[in-house]
């Protein structure tokens, strides 16, 4: 075991390299390294005054604020697993999440303190309730009475996070990310993105999802800065890219669609962007056109919760030869596309994408048989994308298992009818699901937002003419905007929840105006 297998030892050891550096920027409060390093130390004692040690659990219900990263790195630094959670659930989900990690400690901020104790009392939570904030804030003087302490030898097989994946199948199960997922993945995007010392980012979508891995811990472990933004507003985004000159900046298309749009965007100075990137959903051809216009290439990443973040990429170099690739498996991780006896199948033969590395996840949370399905025993992780690889190794994702569709006997990819809309000019954002017909079984609906006008008669024409006549939509709801998880990518089950049991004709009289979301959601 060395000092480095525990991710705790991050903040010591750019404590006393880059001790004046800026490590953390959250509103107005800039924390260096050495700061970062003093706070985690502690917050690590007084977690262990609290009784907290080698894994226990301590939950975090935190927007993008420096503390989530300093109860990170101190839990870390015991042993103990940090566990964020969600900010956007309600009362019964925060009390599912506790009764299954079962924590110590919920930290939280006051803003949520409601639904946080309403929770805990639901799931008769009696540890500790921190709140960092308000009126009611018991953290700040908390965290000032700890003794520093120092980080204990890991394990790197050892859990750091329990992150839990969305839910949207059912009950949320928590990945349970080991200290050596977390450095694998930091060592995978720095590597092969080439991220530097001296690298500035922006964090706009919320860390309590997996793209806490994806630029935020590589460049704390690199020395860079990370600077969050608490509540994403795309001209906000945009001014601090220009007065903090971020250079490397990861974000979900939704968001970088919202910050293109900006007015600003055309004559903001963007100079110290040396790249931007994105995943999570299918990134528009026009979008990454209008970056590369102001001179951003655009990197792609395609990855899981239960791949630490990062599985593959794409390099700009690539894009033009392999449009719509999620690119190839990053530095330490292996892909593979199987059927269903596990073999690999062979360049275009469409399968399950299965990816294996020291990145993914050592299984779920006190789910011995959710683990058992979705992982082999060499290791293999089954993600539920159906995929193929080109002749030059180049994955492709055509769908999620569940967002297949099945006309008629054959199968539409929704993401290749999404894809082909988002072509359109006035096409802003789109979600394709299945609806019931009564010869074909299902086909598909197009749920769309515009930019400009845009008929039904008209999106239905331009999919009819670019892809076959039975992947086109045979409806096409069009709304003000589209629902998102927390995480910012649409979210396609509640659009199922609307309108997938709904036929055609009853689509064509839904009044547009409705909100597309379920009616209490």
């Amino acid at each position: 075991m060395y000092v480095s297998d525990n991710i705790g030892f991050w903040p010591v050891i750019r404590g006393r390299i880059d001790a004046d550096k800026t490590a953390l920027v959250s509103g107005e409060e800039r924390l260096t390294y050495a700061e970062l390093e003093a706070r985690s130390g502690r917050v690590s004692g007084a977690f262990a005054a609290a009784g907290v040690g080698l894994g226990d659990r301590v939950a975090v219900m935190l927007k993008n604020r420096n503390e989530f990263l300093e109860v990170l790195f101190g839990a870390t630094r015991l042993g103990a697993i940090c566990v964020p959670m969600n900010f956007r659930l309600s009362g019964d989900e925060i009390a599912y999440l506790l009764g299954d990690c079962d924590p110590r400690v919920v930290v939280f901020q006051s803003d949520l303190a409601e639904v946080v104790e309403r929770g805990a009392g639901q799931a008769g939570f009696g540890g500790l309730l921190l709140c960092i904030d308000g009126a009611e804030a018991t953290y700040p003087a908390w965290r000032s009475a700890g003794q520093q302490r120092a980080p204990v030898l890991l394990d790197p097989a050892a859990p750091a996070m329990i992150m839990y994946t969305s839910g949207t199948t059912g009950r949320p199960k928590g990945a349970v990310i080991t200290h050596e997922n977390v450095r694998t993945t930091a060592a995978n995007i720095a590597g092969d993105w080439g991220l530097r010392h001296d690298d500035v980012t922006l964090v706009v979508n919320p860390i309590f999802h997996v793209v806490l891995h994806v630029l935020c811990m590589p460049l704390l472990r690199l020395g860079g800065t990370v600077i969050l933004m608490e509540n994403f507003d795309a001209r906000r985004a945009l001014e601090l890219i220009v007065a903090e000159r971020v250079s490397v900046m990861f974000a979900v298309p939704t968001a970088w669609q919202a910050m293109v749009d900006e007015p600003d965007f055309a004559h903001a100075d963007l100079s110290a962007l040396r790249f931007a990137a994105g995943g999570g959903a299918a990134v528009p051809v026009r979008l990454m056109k209008l970056l590369a216009d102001r001179g951003i290439p655009f990197r792609q990443g395609f990855g899981l919760t239960e791949t630490t973040s990062g599985a593959t990429t794409m390099r700009p170099e690539d894009d033009a030869g392999h449009r719509g690739s999620i690119g190839r498996p990053f530095f330490a991780v292996e892909a593979r596309v199987v059927g269903s006896d596990g073999e690999t199948l062979g360049p275009e033969e469409p399968g399950e994408l299965v990816l294996r590395g020291r990145n993914v996840c050592s299984g779920y949370w006190n789910k011995p048989d959710e683990t058992a399905r979705a992982f082999s025993d060499d290791g293999w992780f089954y993600t539920g994308d159906i995929g193929r690889q080109d002749d030059a190794g180049f994955f492709y994702i055509l769908d999620r298992k569940k967002d297949v569709i099945i006309s008629g006997g054959e199968n539409i990819a929704s993401i290749e009818v999404e894809q082909t809309l988002l072509s359109h000019p006035a096409v802003r954002e789109t979600a394709v699901i299945g609806v019931p017909h009564a010869r074909w079984g299902e086909t598909p609906c197009a749920i769309v937002s515009l930019r400009e006008e845009a008929g039904e008669a008209e999106l239905i024409g331009h999919c009819r003419a670019r892809i076959a006549r039975y992947k086109a939509p045979t409806s096409v709801v069009i709304v003000d905007e589209l629902p998102k998880t927390a995480s910012g990518k649409i979210d396609k089950p509640r659009l199922r929840e609307r309108y997938g049991a709904r036929t055609v004709a009853e689509i064509a009289g839904l009044d547009a105006t409705q909100p597309a979301t379920p009616a209490g959601s």
